[in-house]
């Protein structure tokens, strides 16, 4: 009889620690993922997600595309020979908001600072997207605000 007031005792105590830590086998999480799909041939695609300015936005792109008409036009995240900063011809490229600052995102694992609130935009650095192929598949991670 002592030990089953003592097992609902310890029962009383750990199941309220364990719905605050999210549950046996879980961890809680406190960002957001979602996958969306940057076609070559389109100059920006918004990917329905807002941000806010100073927010850390995480992204991890795979593919590669052709940004051009020769065979050796292809460029995967990072683009077609970058620079130090920078995203090459036909990399990865965000914005927040229709007419905001592009800024380069590439195939970096660092996450980026927002500029300012708004939509975020995904693109390819490029200016003639008719003659592109292919899609960068990619993963943004970026905090979870209270609701």
């Amino acid at each position: 009889m002592k030990h089953r007031v003592v097992a609902a005792l310890a029962m009383a105590l750990w199941l309220p620690a364990i719905a605050l830590c999210g549950g046996l086998g879980q961890t809680s999480s406190d960002t957001s993922k979602v996958t969306v799909t940057v076609n070559a041939m389109h100059p920006w695609l918004d990917t329905g997600l807002s941000v806010r300015k100073g927010d850390r936005v995480s992204f991890a792109a795979v593919g590669t595309i052709q940004w051009g008409t020769q065979p050796d036009q292809v460029a995967g995240p990072e683009g077609h020979e970058p620079r130090a900063g920078t995203v090459g011809k036909g990399g990865l490229i965000g914005r927040v908001g229709i007419t905001g600052k592009p800024f380069a995102i590439g195939n970096t694992r660092e996450p980026i600072v927002m500029p300012k609130n708004g939509e975020l935009f995904l693109g390819i650095n490029d200016f003639v997207f008719g003659d592109n192929t292919g899609a960068f598949a990619v993963t943004i991670a970026r905090p979870v605000r209270p609701q």
